[in-house]
């Protein structure tokens, strides 16, 4: 029975060294690989286990073990792991402060449970003694730490958002804290008075609270910070989107005049010119050329016409078929820095479906825009070469590569007809893509 207890112990010992190594590596973005970090995390608990066993032959319960288990875990992240040194060493901090406080609040509670002394310094031999008692509280122990560190993995990536001043006061509070439960803890194993020993349990209760109250309020002044960068760069795409089709548009009519002068000199140039000449014949050729652009949007609305000229020449470059039909009764009360928001990147999105399509003749977009009563419609409908939805109705990225701009094209189209009270909705029906926006047109 004996070598059983000591096998649980090993294998206790080993568990507490996966959870360490894990956790801070995951908390401290891993650089390598699902198999790789688990065969290097199941290679690094084994090196773990030795040590602490080796220690724990030497003293019991000793704060340099302690301490070495804390220098392990830093070192065996260190290569494995993206983060700065003060992340890792905040990530490991995080994981070994949860790992010692439910170590306590477990073997405290047990104690109270089935001991037969509130004292806990009397109790305390129940847990530390190999044994059933001890068994159950390793079990308890172990399950619950990995049921905690399981339950909050999704928050383990918000860390990586924390600026360095929120990292260094995490870790900073994180490291206070578990300095203090240690020195609490101590007091709990020597011959302190029982309401000193209460005292104690309901500190690490509070430490604990005061650690996520602490992360909490981090995340969330670094979700803050997040949306409101966000928010500067979509209104900063806007104004320069604005820009640039209004530029788009000078440009267009300074064309056009030009078109319209040169085909005025040319009919100059042809009365002057004899009928049998071959520089006759070369005019009457220019004449019968068209310059005006062929499907040109004349929509009345300035921002509207350069944005549809201009996705029509992008469409036409990628073999796109491209569409249009404007209807629009009455003066529009967008800003154009809006309908650049909704429009541009509704057609953006669009054409970058359809590029994506093997087979040119099946790319395809539709544009249309329409005025009911007191509120407006900008719908665009392309082909798509797959259903873009996940099962649960998610609209899936059909971006290359993952990154800070992705997902901006349809948050700042859904914000900016939010605006003007209205919605952004987007389906998919018979191999065709509809993003629907409407928006109020009051004053």
């Amino acid at each position: 029975m004996e070598s059983f207890y000591q096998f649980f112990e090993l294998f206790a010992t080993f568990v507490e060294g996966a959870i360490a190594v894990s956790v801070s590596t995951s908390l401290a973005d891993r650089k390598l690989g699902v198999k790789k970090n688990t065969l290097y995390v199941f290679f690094m608990s084994i090196i773990y286990t030795i040590l602490i066993t080796l220690l724990n032959k030497w003293q019991v319960f000793s704060f340099f073990t302690i301490a070495v288990a804390i220098a392990f875990t830093f070192a065996a992240i260190f290569f494995t792991t993206r983060g700065s040194l003060l992340y890792k060493l905040c990530a490991v901090m995080i994981t070994w402060f949860f790992i010692h406080a439910t170590d306590y609040i477990i073997s405290y509670s047990l104690i109270m449970i089935i001991g037969k002394s509130i004292d806990i310094s009397e109790g305390i031999s129940l847990i530390l003694v190999p044994g059933t008692i001890r068994m159950i509280y390793i079990l308890i122990n172990k399950l619950l730490q990995i049921a905690i560190f399981v339950s909050f993995h999704k928050l383990y990536s918000k860390l990586k958002l924390l600026n360095k001043k929120n990292i260094f006061l995490l870790f900073a509070v994180t490291t206070l804290s578990y300095i203090v439960m240690s020195i609490l803890t101590n007091l709990v194993l020597t011959d302190s008075l029982i309401s000193l020993q209460t005292a104690v349990i309901f500190s690490l209760f509070f430490i604990i609270l005061t650690i996520i109250i602490s992360i909490i309020s981090v995340v969330i002044s670094s979700k803050y910070q997040n949306e409101k960068r966000e928010k500067e760069l979509i209104a900063l795409t806007n104004t320069l989107m604005e820009k640039n089709y209004t530029e788009i548009k000078h440009a267009q009519d300074i064309i056009r005049k030009q078109v319209h002068d040169f085909k005025n000199h040319i009919l100059t140039i042809d009365g002057m010119l004899s009928e049998d000449s071959n520089a006759k014949k070369y005019t009457k050729e220019l004449l019968e050329t068209s310059y005006q652009q062929a499907q040109n949007c004349h929509s009345g609305n300035e921002i509207i016409d350069s944005i549809i000229n201009c996705k029509m020449n992008e469409a036409t470059n990628q073999n796109i078929e491209f569409n249009h039909k404007i209807l629009l009764n009455t003066k529009l009360n967008i800003s154009f820095v809006d309908i650049c928001a909704i429009l541009a990147n509704q057609i953006d999105n669009a054409l970058e479906a359809c590029a994506k399509i093997s087979i040119d003749k099946e790319r395809s977009v539709k544009v249309q825009i329409w005025q009911k009563e007191s509120f407006v419609f900008f719908k665009v409908i392309n082909t798509v070469d797959k259903n873009p939805f996940d099962s649960l109705n998610n609209l899936k990225s059909t971006k290359d590569n993952s990154d800070t701009m992705h997902g901006l094209g349809i948050k700042n189209i859904r914000e900016t007809a939010a605006k003007y009270d209205g919605f952004l909705k987007n389906n998919y029906i018979d191999g065709y893509f509809i993003s629907l926006v409407m928006v109020s047109n009051h004053d």
